[in-house]
């Protein structure tokens, strides 16, 4: 694999312990970022868990239920882009703190709803105000760690949220069955908040606060710079960054991959169930789509890593599209179960390469804002699909639209990848530099990537 050295960032103390890669701390700071998405993400992930027992005790509709996962959805990918401009300002350990203490408040109060606006504001704002917190700064603060073989760390992270699903919503149905709903959630809010609280106090921002360089460091490389960067430099290189192409161009990318598969994962279920397949069956679907995932969402990073992202990333938008196609005549088990296979290498594989690319296009910059504004992009994209396939129904009696809507959306991703600028060049060198004295050209860098 060759070297992706970036724009060299001036140093007074230089880190010059280098530790061996066996005993590295970046896999300590990779398995902390895969726990946090697995334990934090698992409750809003499970939300289906909740709602046959809500409806149940309360009287509500199922319309008003769901409506709390909208609006943690909605709020997840408002507030991202501030929760990256404050993991790169204040780091992200201060932001995984504040996210976690919010998830404890969220879920306990979630345990004690009376009303449906209890829920929207527990649930919908307080957790979703939380997850954007101590997760959106995660994956640049892990990117900082590696020099080189980034997709590896990657592709352990991505794989996780994949397991995180089936293996939280496996845990929150035995304690809601065995404790009820109420304690169920409780046991939830605080023994996840521990749990995470456990983890963020062995979390470290930065390879230089426990004296070691990157993970793949060369002798030659650029120094890493101890402490926090300079916050202003910091808002003026996002700034920087808000004016690129690229920028706008990769929010847009994530926006129609996930509106492509929020379709499919929400309304498979009962697509399936029209076609006669019982609800069991047709919720084995989901599960046989996430184990998949966890495989390709793993081996995404890794290919962009070594054959460049964007014919990775694109061959994945394709294989999350063409397998709808086969919805439109699918009526047997068997043939919605060879669709959820062939869906979830696709599916998994839609977002892996986005850290690849960000490290291709801004090398080791703070990139907070830049993957903050990325997830709000997914975010919306995931509560437009999850949402579009209801009045559609409603109004024609068929999701054959919906999945029209899937399959044009992954595609305009692949055309929206194909357009992205070449990635041999960091777009803004020198980020640490005023504008002034910043080269009139981009830097070359040796890339990893054959984009």
């Amino acid at each position: 694999m060759a070297n992706d050295t970036e724009s060299k960032e001036p140093s007074d103390n230089p880190v010059t312990q280098v530790k061996a890669i066996y005993v590295h701390y970046v896999w300590v700071v990779v398995a902390i970022i895969a726990g946090m998405q697995m334990v934090g993400a698992s409750l809003r992930m499970a939300f289906g868990v909740l709602i046959d027992p809500l409806s149940t005790t309360f009287d509500w509709s199922q319309g008003s239920i769901t409506l709390a996962y909208a609006i943690t959805a909605i709020t997840t990918a408002l507030v991202s882009p501030f929760a990256g401009m404050f993991g790169d300002r204040y780091g992200a350990r201060r932001s995984m703190a504040l996210g976690v203490a919010l998830f404890v408040i969220g879920a306990s109060l979630t345990a004690m709803v009376r009303e449906p606006w209890h829920l929207y504001v527990t649930f919908g704002l307080i957790l979703g105000v939380a997850q954007a917190l101590f997760l959106v700064p995660l994956i640049p603060a892990g990117m900082s760690w590696f020099r080189r073989r980034l997709g590896v760390g990657m592709g352990i992270i991505m794989g996780s949220r994949g397991m995180g699903p089936a293996i939280g919503a496996l845990i929150i149905g035995m304690l809601v069955h065995n404790l009820g709903w109420q304690n169920g959630v409780l046991v939830i809010a605080l023994g996840g908040g521990a749990i995470m609280a456990v983890m963020t106090v062995f979390f470290r921002n930065r390879p230089s606060d426990v004296g070691v360089l990157p993970y793949g460091s060369r002798p030659g490389d650029p120094v890493e710079r101890k402490g926090r960067p300079d916050p202003e430099k910091v808002k003026r290189y996002s700034s920087y960054m808000r004016k690129t192409t690229v920028f706008w161009n990769m929010c847009s990318i994530h926006f129609l991959g996930c509106v492509g598969h929020a379709v499919i994962i929400i309304y498979i279920v009962p697509l399936a169930v029209s076609e006669g397949v019982s609800v069991v069956a047709a919720a084995g679907l989901l599960t046989v789509m996430s184990g998949v995932s966890v495989f390709s969402r793993m081996a995404t990073p890794i290919l962009s890593d070594n054959f460049g992202s964007k014919p990775v990333m694109a061959t994945a938008y394709v294989l999350q599209a063409l397998p709808v196609i086969m919805l439109f005549w699918t009526h047997d088990l068997w043939l919605f179960y060879v669709f959820a296979a062939t869906f979830g290498i696709g599916y998994g594989g839609e977002s892996g390469g986005f850290p690849i690319l960000n490290r291709r296009y801004f090398g080791l910059a703070p990139i907070g804002s830049a993957h903050g504004t990325q997830m709000l992009g997914a975010g919306l994209g995931m509560a437009l699909g999850g949402w579009i396939g209801g009045p559609i129904y409603d109004i024609t009696g068929s999701y054959n639209i919906a999945l029209m809507i899937s399959i044009g959306a992954s595609l305009f991703g692949f055309v929206g990848i194909l357009m992205l600028e070449p990635t041999k060049r960091l777009l803004i060198p020198d980020w640490e530099k005023d504008e002034s004295d910043r080269s009139a050209s981009p830097v070359p860098v040796q890339a990893t990537g054959n984009d």
